[in-house]
């Protein structure tokens, strides 16, 4: 049994709490009570129920996206995570959201879709196109004549009028607004614009819950055109904001988020303007002090290098070219003269090489006959010679062809008393077995 001092106690159980996931993040229903609002800005108070109470604390860096001040009795649904406060002993909940219970349904299937597709990579800041620089062509989907529409337009004008724009009304709440904004962003998306504002007032969860659809999600991710959303109040957030390639808090703030401020423009056209007058002055200025050097040189202060000499040069071109002239038609005319004394020549060197092949063809024939008939005659006299030579014709004239062992025997030497030998006739074979050897015969 292991003893433990009270915090360390409760240190080991706090850390369990802190590391179950399923205590964190989690969504708790029930009634407000003893709600006090500190001097730091933090919220305290107990969230209970018939049957149990849980004290909560809501840190002031939170309190931001708050849309009312709770207090005592209201039913609420918050989003928070548990764990233990060491120096109380007390288990409450660290609260990040507060919600009116009326919406508590919608809030939690927001939370189910928004998680749903921030795992298939929809919120991806991967997939998210760049805002165009300089957006010339707007297209404007939100409510007929509302609100949100002239803030757009007003900021339009006042920011960027350059741009050309096209409003397209759409339903923005209600059961047929989510596929009427799908189908409006279908049409759209096919007509080249720079970049698409999809906007709406303020209102509540239920007024914005068109943009939380998830085929509209699909959609907007799908998109080949760059869009913006502006949607109700800073503190609220859609689905639609979530996939859009950029969420603005307001309908008047998408715009100031995708265009230029035409004065910010102006002053940098006026910088340009007197860097481009700057320079183009300096050139002048430079090159006004290079004609005037040039200008004082003798080659331009005095006639003789502008005129007399060039004119002098130029005669004396003039009377080269005519005597080139005439080179030329001297030339041209022995070029003439040649070319008729080539083509007679080549006459004749046709006819004397055509002689000529003629006799080399005729010796060639010669030398060929000669060299047949010679290899002819060689060929006969082998024929004859192999022939007269041949075993056949040499076994016929009384010789035999003696062998031991499949082996021609041809000295004496190379048999001894007692072996068997083979004799090859003219007509027929003998066998022989040497009982004698007498001395070798000299031939």
């Amino acid at each position: 049994m292991i003893t433990l001092s009270v915090f360390d106690t409760l240190n080991y159980i706090k850390n369990i709490i802190d590391t179950d996931n399923n205590l964190r993040n989690i969504i708790v229903s029930g009634e407000i009570s003893n709600f006090h609002k500190h001097t730091s800005g933090h919220l305290y108070f107990s969230l209970k129920d018939d049957k149990a109470r849980i004290n909560c604390v809501m840190f002031k860096s939170y309190t931001t996206t708050l849309r009312f001040l709770p207090k005592d009795g209201d039913k609420v649904l918050i989003k928070a995570t548990a764990s233990v406060f060491v120096s109380s002993g007390q288990l409450q909940l660290y609260v990040s959201e507060i919600k009116k219970d009326g919406i508590g349904d919608l809030y939690i299937e927001f939370e189910k879709l928004k998680n749903k597709l921030a795992a298939q990579g929809l919120f991806d800041p991967a997939h998210k196109k760049k805002s165009p620089l300089y957006p010339m062509r707007l297209a404007i989907l939100c409510g007929e004549k509302s609100a949100a529409l002239s803030d757009i337009e007003t900021c339009l004008k006042r920011r960027w009028p350059l741009a050309f724009y096209d409003v397209y009304p759409v339903l923005v709440q209600g059961p047929l607004s989510s596929d009427d904004i799908i189908n409006t962003l279908d049409r759209v998306d096919e007509m080249d614009y720079d970049a698409i504002v999809l906007a709406r007032g303020g209102g509540s969860i239920e007024d914005l819950w068109s943009f939380n659809d998830e085929k509209l999600a699909q959609k907007i991710f799908a998109l080949k055109t760059f869009i913006v959303t502006g949607i109700g109040h800073e503190q609220d957030y859609t689905i639609a904001d979530f996939v859009a390639d950029l969420r603005a808090p307001t309908p008047t703030a998408a715009i100031e988020l995708i265009t230029p401020d035409i004065k910010d423009i102006r002053s940098l056209l006026k910088t340009y303007n007197e860097r481009l007058i700057n320079s183009v002055n300096k050139e002048l200025s430079l090159s006004i002090k290079r004609y005037d050097s040039l200008s004082q040189r003798p080659l331009f202060k005095q006639r003789y290098y502008l005129t007399d000499k060039q004119s002098q040069s130029l005669d004396y071109l003039k009377v080269r070219l005519y005597n080139y002239q005439n080179v030329f038609i001297s030339v041209k005319r022995d070029l003439r003269h040649l070319k008729e004394m080539l083509l007679k020549s080549g006459m004749n060197m046709t006819a004397i090489q055509d002689n000529r092949k003629q006799i080399f063809l005729n010796r060639l024939n010669s030398v060929i006959k000669y060299k047949y008939e010679t290899e002819v005659n060689r060929l006969k006299r082998n024929q004859i010679l192999l022939k007269a030579y041949g075993v056949s014709e040499t076994l016929g004239r009384g010789y035999a062809l003696v062998s031991k062992d499949d082996k021609i025997i041809k000295d004496i030497k190379e048999v001894k008393t007692g072996d068997i030998l083979n004799i090859r006739l003219s007509k027929g074979r003998l066998e022989a077995i040497v009982k004698d050897k007498g001395e070798e015969d000299e031939i």
